[in-house]
């Protein structure tokens, strides 16, 4: 069963305005995040913002109680894209009162836009 759906459409361009130093970068991203964004740059960055804007609309509480840092994205050894589900655990817990979920994100970035799409499941 389908518990929330979240998408998010941001300007690429807004995330270079904003994250000019490395400091600015570190109140929202993890050093991870940092590290795994640096080959595509900003782009990288601002789907993860994305990502992480679109979680929290799934959630459905908004980043209230939820730090930006917790909705930690990651990616596979072939470069899916991923949520670190155990900073998400408390959170999903409290929110759904359930123990079993999926959660489900893609991203993209075209056009000076980058895009993100979270489905967060009960699991089985």
């Amino acid at each position: 069963m389908i518990l929330g759906i979240g998408v998010d459409l941001i300007e690429i361009l807004r995330i270079e305005k904003v994250f000019t130093t490395d400091k600015r970068k570190h109140r929202i991203f993890t050093d991870t995040e940092i590290r795994d964004s640096k080959p595509k740059g900003f782009s990288s960055l601002a789907a993860r913002f994305a990502a992480k804007e679109a979680f929290a609309k799934a959630l459905g509480t908004g980043i209230r109680g939820i730090t930006f840092k917790e909705i930690e994205v990651l990616k596979n050894d072939i470069g899916k894209p991923y949520f670190n589900e155990e900073k998400l655990r408390p959170h999903l817990e409290r929110v759904f009162n359930k123990t079993n979920f999926k959660l489900h994100l893609s991203l993209s970035h075209d056009e000076g836009r980058a895009y993100a799409m979270v489905i967060i499941e009960e699991a089985d």
